[in-house]
């Protein structure tokens, strides 16, 4: 992921690790964290394979390492952006990919979104018929606490079914959030 990630930074503009990093807890930092220990490490193998430049640059009395997509590497993330969804316990994945969907066509966008809804879609009713499981149990803390990380599931998923709706019609993102949903 990470790979994907920092090729995804660089493609509008050559930029340090360091500036990478600080992209990234600007960005998508709420649901995807990087330590510069993974990040240069990344940053090396990538452009080993021809997906990035380096270029050093002196400021100062130091030199910083600017990083570059290259062609080859702004084919690969492409590629990657535009893969098939593939679905994962976590929607950190699915969110950082989405963060980047500005660089896809609408079209393409559309269909990835709706493949997502679909699944969470999916999700949703398995949870939903898991809920009815529920019904005829006596109420004891175990079930209590069983029952409310179902419930947190069924908002996530319903909520998240609306915002992929929401989002593949780019309708503004400030009528997404209710105002009931607010606190």
């Amino acid at each position: 992921m990470l790979d994907y990630i920092a090729l995804g930074m660089v493609l509008r503009e050559p930029l340090t690790g360091y500036d990478i990093k600080k992209e990234i807890e600007k960005g998508i930092g709420l649901f995807y964290t990087v330590s510069y220990g993974s990040l240069y490490p990344a940053l090396k193998k990538l452009t080993a394979k021809g997906y990035l430049t380096m270029t050093e640059q002196p400021q100062g009395s130091r030199v910083k390492k600017y990083y570059a997509a290259t062609e080859l590497g702004k084919a690969t993330f492409l590629e990657w952006l535009s893969s098939p969804f593939e679905p994962t316990p976590s929607s950190a994945p699915l969110l950082a990919k989405i963060y980047f969907f500005g660089e896809l066509p609408e079209d393409m966008r559309r269909r990835q979104l709706k493949e997502c809804e679909l699944y969470y879609q999916q999700v949703l009713r398995k949870l939903q018929i898991m809920e009815k499981r529920f019904a005829d149990l006596t109420m004891t803390d175990r079930i209590y606490f069983e029952l409310s990380t179902l419930y947190f599931g069924l908002q996530h998923f319903q909520n998240s079914v609306r915002w992929f709706g929401h989002i593949s019609e780019k309708k503004p993102l400030s009528e997404f959030i209710r105002k009931e949903d607010t606190i």
